[in-house]
């Protein structure tokens, strides 16, 4: 938010800082993206380990809802990152042109609501992951199998 009110003063651009805030938004939309279709593999995938889904519609374990709320996560993330992508692209490459772009997007909400509408990707992306190890979390701790409790304790240094 720091970074946007540098470069929209008084409703004017500056546009050195446009340029380049404009050019690391995008790789970092792009970025999201990738990550976000692998996350998107990774959850269906795991979805399809047996035992994780048992397949009874009365009651899902925690381990499923948790990927089903990081399916979720996931994929806002990553339609919000195409669709900020692409409402980025149609601005036009101008000083005046990211004049108008600010004023538009900054009318309504200013730029908190710019901020936040800007991380969601991120932030969704985040979330995304949290809910992937809660649910891989569950599947181990919840384990009988002593090779997979013995495993894990060796890692963690035996603090279980």
């Amino acid at each position: 938010m720091k970074e946007l009110e540098g470069i929209w003063v008084d409703n004017l651009i500056n546009y050195a800082r446009w340029e380049a805030f404009s050019s690391k938004l995008s790789s970092e939309w792009t970025g999201f993206t990738i990550y976000s279709t692998v996350m998107l593999a990774v959850d269906v995938s795991f979805l399809a380990v047996p035992g994780v889904d048992k397949g009874d519609v009365g009651s899902q374990s925690v381990a499923t809802v948790a990927i089903y709320m990081s399916l979720l996560s996931v994929v806002g993330s990553l339609i919000s990152s195409v669709l900020l992508a692409r409402q980025w692209r149609a601005q036009d490459d101008s000083a005046t042109g990211a004049a108008s772009f600010m004023y538009t997007m900054t009318r309504w909400g200013g730029f908190k609501a710019l901020g936040v509408m800007y991380s969601l990707p991120f932030a969704l992306l985040i979330w995304a992951m949290i809910f992937f190890v809660l649910a891989l979390s569950y599947i181990i701790f919840t384990s009988s199998d002593l090779a997979t409790l013995g495993t894990i304790a060796a890692v963690g240094g035996g603090r279980i």
